[in-house]
């Protein structure tokens, strides 16, 4: 199975690149800037260094346990019992991720185009697309990925032509919120740059393994850290501060005044590309939930369990989807970020080295 389902490092590199970038880019300049102030596009870099290293115990934790996923080792590390819990709670964590982005996607679709769609139809736009990639093999899901994320060119490029009416006045003084307030604000820049934690539950499938695959996740961070800082810094150079403090997605209202000759409504075209890359991060949860009903209950494909997390994650985004409740759930979901992304694999790797487990011992 695993053989005729492996990928390379370069497809390792856009699986993880499109995992990180999701629905939070379009909020994320505003939370940084109430953070940070008009240094929340230096809290970037500095939230790509810290994830870099996440990155790198990632890879020594995968890297002991080359042939399996999270599920399948962490019965080797902290028994059976334990981990069982834990196949649970990355099971959740992955259904609640998919909810999360399934409700953000709605409301932030219905607000700024498809005004009177019913809920449902909107939410079954996402669900259907995205479990269809998802039930294909890992190995379509990455060339997919590959091939989806030349779109990205584009959406870099209507932004940098925002910058011709850009003020550099409105970020100085540079630092001027001190190291302490920059820092501070990191945990909101981890959170919308989830999704790294993929790595996780896909190097078993990596051909080339070791520091071929450790390279394509740190120039996929590298990426999703530059995009999100200039991306950010352009929203910072475009608004004056007041306005930032009062518009919760700025990207797109930077791009709304933005038109062409064919082209009137650039907004517009930016949401589109967008919605590939929410699908796209979307599609990986999904998997991930997937792979953990599959372990548990002995299934030789995945196809059966993803659906299940779909249509789970479809019933649970429908009980709620105004702004203000959705904005509440995800800051529950961001504390919880921290757990499933940072805290157990690192406990995990720490007690692996102690215990000296790893392929191969008992």
């Amino acid at each position: 199975m695993k053989t005729n389902n492996t990928i390379h490092s370069t497809q390792l590199f856009f699986i993880i690149f499109q995992t990180q970038v999701g629905v939070g880019v379009l909020s994320l300049p505003t939370s940084l800037y109430l953070g940070a102030g008009a240094d929340g596009w230096i809290t970037l870099i500095l939230t790509g260094a810290i994830i870099q290293g996440v990155i790198y115990i990632l890879y020594l934790l995968s890297n002991r346990f080359p042939s399996s996923t999270l599920y399948e080792y962490a019965p080797k590390i902290v028994g059976k019992y334990i981990a069982f819990v834990l196949s649970l709670l990355y099971i959740a964590f992955a259904i609640s991720t998919a909810v999360i982005v399934l409700e953000l996607f709605e409301t932030t679709v219905k607000t700024w185009v498809l005004f009177r769609t019913p809920m449902l139809a909107i939410l079954l736009l996402l669900t259907l697309t995205g479990t269809y990639l998802a039930v294909g093999k890992l190995k379509v899901m990455g060339r997919f990925y590959q091939i989806v994320s030349i779109l990205i060119v584009p959406l870099v490029m209507m932004a940098a032509y925002t910058l011709k009416d850009a003020d550099l006045r409105y970020i100085l003084p540079i630092g001027e919120n001190g190291i302490g307030t920059i820092l501070k604000a990191t945990q909101k820049g981890i959170v919308s740059m989830l999704g790294f934690e993929v790595i996780l539950f896909v190097y078993p499938y990596v051909q080339d393994q070791g520091k071929a695959a450790l390279k394509s996740a740190s120039l996929a961070n590298l990426a999703v850290t530059t995009l999100y800082a200039f991306l950010t810094f352009t929203t910072y150079v475009f608004f004056s501060p007041k306005q930032l403090e009062m518009i919760p997605e700025p990207i797109i209202y930077m791009l709304k005044g933005v038109s062409f000759i064919i082209v009137d409504r650039v907004d517009l075209l930016f949401l589109s590309i967008w919605i590939i890359s929410v699908m796209t991060s979307y599609a990986s949860y999904l998997y991930i939930g997937g792979k953990g009903i599959q372990y548990l209950t002995k299934r030789k494909k995945t196809t059966g369990p993803i659906i299940i997390v779909a249509i789970v994650s479809l019933i649970l985004s429908t009980f709620t989807h105004d702004r203000y409740t959705v904005e509440t759930l995800s800051g529950y979901h961001a504390n919880a970020s921290y757990f499933f992304a940072l805290g157990i694999p690192i406990l995990l790797w720490i007690i692996s080295v102690i215990t000296k487990k790893k392929e191969g011992t008992a």
